[in-house]
């Protein structure tokens, strides 16, 4: 049964929505923009409603979904826009173009943050509460889902290869 639902989306949701807390966060739009991110926080309670506490309409994912570290939200838009906002405000601490289109989500490792666009050019930027780039460089092919990490390694598909990489 449903225990309850907020009307916060006007276009399709590809980005898998995140909990933070007692919030659910998610982004909604086309590929021709008008995207938005949407944090609703959950009842607690059966009977209570629940309320949208903030939304983000510019540099909003459509189809990368943000990744969390700490109480920070890392995201990267479609078009190529990286921003890290407080997670439980909305609040954006910075938000700049690395460039590129984008389908795989970002990926938190350590305290680097890992953006891959389409033509497979991989970004690493600081984790952090100030934009800093640290390495670009090309993997050699396209690149549209979004990589695994786990015990040290990188598992990526790169145009019709599988590929892993150290990462240590």
């Amino acid at each position: 049964r449903m225990l309850w639902n907020l009307k916060v989306f006007e276009m399709r949701c590809c980005s898998t929505p995140l909990i933070v807390g007692d919030l659910a966060i998610a982004s909604s739009g086309s590929g021709g923009g008008g995207n938005h991110l949407v944090a609703v926080r959950i009842p607690k309670q059966e009977g209570e409603l629940p309320e949208e506490v903030y939304r983000i309409d510019r540099g909003a994912p459509y189809v990368p979904t943000p990744v969390l570290r700490g109480n920070r939200l890392f995201m990267v838009d479609d078009k190529g826009i990286a921003s890290c906002v407080v997670a439980e405000t909305g609040d954006v601490i910075w938000s700049k173009r690395v460039g590129g289109n984008y389908s795989a989500s970002p990926v938190v490792i350590g305290d680097h943050l890992l953006l891959i666009n389409l033509d497979g050019e991989a970004t690493i930027l600081e984790a952090g509460d100030d934009y800093k780039e640290l390495a670009k460089f090309s993997l050699g092919g396209p690149v549209g889902a979004t990589p695994a990490v786990v015990d040290g390694y990188l598992l990526l598909r790169v145009g019709e290869r599988l590929v892993c990489l150290s990462i240590k």
